[in-house]
């Protein structure tokens, strides 16, 4: 099970390094859209070029996925958590693929894209100045790196490793086993994650509006908070493949469905 798990690992890494690569070229995308004074100052103030930046950058992501989704394997290994797919990839076994699981993730991904898009589009974004001087099109960039990175990276992070190591410590905590655990505190494991996620944009959403006002913090929780609860719903009764998924699937409906549709 070790060489399983240490294979797995390196899989998710290399997936995430390839997320990687779009991550800077998204994040100057967003500045030059909200902040172009700010990109045009950081573009020529930068030592690099931005291809190198963007490897190192990649690379940086690549280590660390392979050390949190090495730790979170094990956690998961302990807390009941599944990874039937890829277990299955590499014990050279048939790879079955859950249909209804399959057709889940895809509902759970296309609500949370809606919430996210039409939510800006029909109400923030007539509360909040910034966004209604933002033009929203389809950015393959932001596809590119919302598949890779969020839906793998962000799914080792929070689901693979956040919520399998809350489970651990309230199984060593009230000495239970995952048989006798109730539900209630997986959902308690599932808020946390996705409420440290959405906590986790509050900086970068400052940075971006100069101020943190109620309806950036609501907006905030709100939009990055509501696809944790599926994923993390996935996560636990599907198996983090069907999270993944799920996750990969939000960000192709935002921008090939809703972005067009909506703007």
């Amino acid at each position: 099970m070790k060489r399983i798990d240490l294979k797995i690992s390196i899989l998710l890494a290399f997936v995430c390094f390839i997320g990687g690569f779009f991550v800077v070229p998204y994040q100057l995308d967003s500045l030059q859209e909200t902040k172009p004074e700010q990109y045009e100052l950081l573009v020529r103030s930068m030592p690099i070029p931005l291809s190198v930046l963007s490897v190192i950058s990649a690379l940086q992501i690549m280590i660390i996925s392979f050390v949190l989704a090495y730790i979170g394997i094990k956690l998961a290994r302990k807390t009941g958590f599944k990874l039937n797919l890829l277990d299955a990839l590499f014990k050279k076994e048939k790879v079955t693929i859950d249909s209804k699981s399959v057709i889940k993730a895809l509902i759970f991904g296309g609500i949370t894209a809606f919430v996210i898009t039409a939510s800006d589009r029909f109400y923030f974004q007539n509360k909040i100045g910034l966004l209604g001087e933002m033009e929203q099109n389809f950015s393959l960039i932001g596809l590119l790196a919302g598949v890779f990175y969020g839906g793998v990276f962000e799914e080792i992070m929070l689901r693979l490793l956040v919520m399998s190591l809350f489970v651990w410590l309230m199984l060593k905590l009230f000495r239970q086993t995952v048989q006798s655990l109730p539900s209630f505190y997986y959902w308690v494991a599932i808020i946390i994650a996705s409420l440290l996620f959405a906590a986790g944009h509050l900086p970068a959403t400052k940075l971006l509006s100069g101020e943190l006002t109620n309806i950036l913090i609501l907006r905030c929780f709100l939009l990055n908070g509501i696809g944790g609860i599926f994923f993390g719903y996935l996560y636990w009764k599907k198996g983090l493949e069907y999270a993944i998924f799920a996750h990969m699937f939000t960000h192709i409906a935002m921008q090939i469905v809703f972005i067009p549709l909506f703007y």
